[in-house]
């Protein structure tokens, strides 16, 4: 199973980890969102697919918004999702 780390900032109840089954990092999103809907509304549009305007990592590498549709994530893998960050 793929682990799935989301930020303080975005969980619900404190829950931080997740797991989903292995796939291409935008399959693992929408199983993500499939499993907790809570979240849609942060990680897909209305047609279903992934934002873009969050950073996805692989492993601690960054996955550009290109790459989200072909990038396998195999089994062991971690995939963090991070909001975007705004300072002042």
């Amino acid at each position: 199973m793929v682990t799935v780390l989301l930020s303080a900032g975005w969980a619900h109840r404190g829950q931080r980890r997740f797991v989903c089954p292995e796939g291409t990092v935008r399959d693992i999103i929408r199983e993500f969102v499939a499993t907790y809907p809570a979240y849609r509304r942060r990680l897909l549009d209305s047609a279903g697919e992934p934002l873009t305007y969050y950073n996805v990592y692989l492993d601690g590498v960054l996955v550009e918004n290109v790459d989200r549709a072909r990038m396998w994530v195999g089994s062991d893998s971690t995939v963090a999702i991070v909001p975007p960050l705004a300072g002042g």
